[in-house]
């Protein structure tokens, strides 16, 4: 198993580590320096960047318009997650399942366990107390969104982290899930983004 996947994750390496030496852009060529030379900095920066992005896009799509408060609570979940956690989390994934069936094995762990335990409970909490939720309101919110969440997180992100255990070679890893994050962010930002709308429909004017 492990060696059918050495193949392509090979020629994947090759061909990423091969930017700065040919005709590649300088903006990656730069980029690939600094994930060399300042790891977590350029994660973060990375989480941090994609997830206000992702964000901006779900806020005006919506009303046109931007709220500092829930942009700040994105930023803060995604750079804790993509750019402090899930670094050491995936290196554990991968040195604990390999042999057989490994990107499968790799694959459920991040997802019914990462996802729901760790990934979850810190965008509950950052997305509701920065923008304002008291801790109780938290949990009555997540415990209100986490199903319907849940779900769509295992439609979206099940394709791409089989793609990421089998073909992205580690140093590359945070970067391609948090490049899969910018489209996942704007959808989860629709979604559940706004304390205020939550608010609204728990409690509709006139009740």
């Amino acid at each position: 198993g492990l060696h059918r996947c050495a193949g392509p994750a090979q020629m994947l390496n090759t061909a990423l580590a091969s930017v700065g030496h040919s005709s590649a852009p300088l903006l990656l060529t730069l980029y690939d320096q600094a994930l060399t030379s300042h790891p977590l900095e350029t994660r973060v920066a990375t989480a941090a960047s994609l997830a206000f992005a992702g964000d901006a896009v779900a806020q005006w799509s919506q009303s046109r318009s931007y709220d500092a408060r829930r942009g700040v609570s994105f930023v803060a979940c995604e750079t804790c997650f993509r750019g402090i956690l899930q670094p050491p989390i995936l290196l554990w994934v991968v040195a604990t399942f390999a042999g057989r069936l490994a990107t499968a094995k790799r694959v459920a762990v991040n997802q019914f366990v990462v996802s729901p335990l760790v990934y979850f409970p810190l965008f509950w909490l950052c997305t509701g107390v920065i923008q304002g939720l008291s801790l109780g309101e938290t949990v009555s919110r997540a415990r209100a969104g986490f199903r319907k969440l849940y779900s769509r997180s295992l439609l979206y992100w099940l394709p791409v982290q089989c793609v990421q255990f089998s073909l992205v070679p580690q140093r590359y890893k945070v970067v391609f899930l948090s490049v899969a994050g910018l489209l996942w962010t704007t959808l989860l930002s629709v979604v559940a983004g706004s304390v205020q709308r939550w608010r609204q429909q728990r409690h509709p004017a006139g009740d």
